[in-house]
């Protein structure tokens, strides 16, 4: 397939590509995704396969506005109301009661939807050109990290979609926070940039849990923690076995975000001693804990954050850097289970898994 590259003042280009059924890559304020009309089945099935993404993990749907909720979900409950008026646009998804109008493909045949409303001004040009909600994961192959920006994109997916949209570098860098919202009780799915400190200082005394998966994240990380699964090798088309329940939101139960390095996670304190056990082995290393005193097997290539936010800015970048420069290592810093700091385990915990 020849990918068109597309810049930022091409919208109108853009938005034709999805509304004539073709697959487009685009910015967001988290990561780069790969859209389809979300009313289009044929179209968002090709994005399955553009990502040899198994058939039982949902699509997140995007929409311009909160006055389109009404079009992607048969109901919004009060409490996803007020995190759609706090935190919108921004990185958050929320899982809705979906509309009928929604494709089986979508939802991977569940009742549910995860809508979201992107902050990124590349991303609000193009739905509102677009002029209908767009169903996209993020644009790369699965497994790998996702692209944050224009360069890992056209990495990842030139010549298998229609076209890539160029807007910069993602100002996140990690995929949206995922929330489940029942009468009181708000779940936390997938860890991102909106905090559960955040959202309990809009909530107050709501309950805020999290699944068991995304519990972990919160745990040592590390591969004895993650559990790899079989069943994304096969690419689009690929089912769970009858007793299992696709995934009720991306990032759930698949194996994600890994380069081709091995990733190794260790805490500011256990440095020194992960690093001499590396004499001889071309190693990456990122964190906010600088590399000092009797550090004295030193990276290939390192990447110093100023802080946890850019940390997760540059987490996945970092990933396609070191693979670039041939380490056969990553050794990442492991942040307190706090904050974005939760987000960032839960990464890690998967790219080590």
């Amino acid at each position: 397939m020849q990918t068109l590259f597309l810049g930022p003042k091409q919208i109108g280009e853009a938005a034709g590509v999805i509304r004539r059924g073709g697959l487009l890559v685009f910015p967001t304020e988290t990561v780069y995704g790969l859209g389809a009309s979300a009313w289009d089945a044929e179209a968002c099935r090709a994005i399955f396969t553009a990502k040899g993404r198994p058939a039982d993990n949902p699509l997140i749907v995007h929409i311009a506005t909160p006055a389109l909720l009404g079009e992607v979900a048969a109901a919004v409950p009060g409490q996803a109301r007020r995190l759609f008026d706090a935190f919108s646009p921004g990185p958050l998804t929320i899982i809705l009661p979906r509309s009928p109008r929604i494709p089986d493909v979508v939802t991977a045949g569940l009742d549910t939807v995860g809508v979201r409303i992107p902050s990124h001004p590349v991303a609000r040009s193009l739905l509102k050109a677009v002029g209908v909600p767009v169903a996209a994961p993020s644009a790369n192959r699965s497994g790998r990290p996702s692209p944050t920006d224009f360069a890992a994109a056209v990495a990842q997916m030139r010549g298998r979609v229609d076209a890539i949209l160029d807007g910069g570098e993602c100002e996140h860098g990690l995929e949206s926070t995922i929330l489940r919202v029942v009468g009181r009780q708000v779940t936390v799915l997938r860890e991102g940039a909106i905090t559960r400190e955040m959202i309990a200082g809009v909530l107050g005394d709501v309950p805020i849990g999290a699944s068991a998966d995304t519990g972990a994240a919160g745990g040592a990380a590390g591969g004895a923690e993650a559990a790899g699964d079989p069943e994304t090798a096969g690419g689009a088309g690929v089912r769970s076995p009858a007793h299992r329940r696709p995934a009720e939101a991306p990032g759930m139960r698949h194996t994600h975000y890994r380069p081709e390095a091995r990733v190794v996670t260790v805490t500011a304190g256990e440095l020194p001693a992960a690093l001499r056990r590396l004499e001889g082995i071309r190693f990456g290393y990122i964190g906010v804990t600088p590399l000092l005193g009797d550090c004295t097997t030193r990276p290939a290539v390192s990447v110093l954050a100023s802080d946890l936010e850019d940390y997760a800015r540059r987490l996945y970048r970092s990933f396609y850097l070191f693979d670039a420069a041939g380490c056969d290592v990553i050794v990442a810093e492991l942040p307190a289970s706090a904050g974005i700091g939760r987000a960032l385990r839960d990464r890690l915990r998967r790219a080590a898994g």
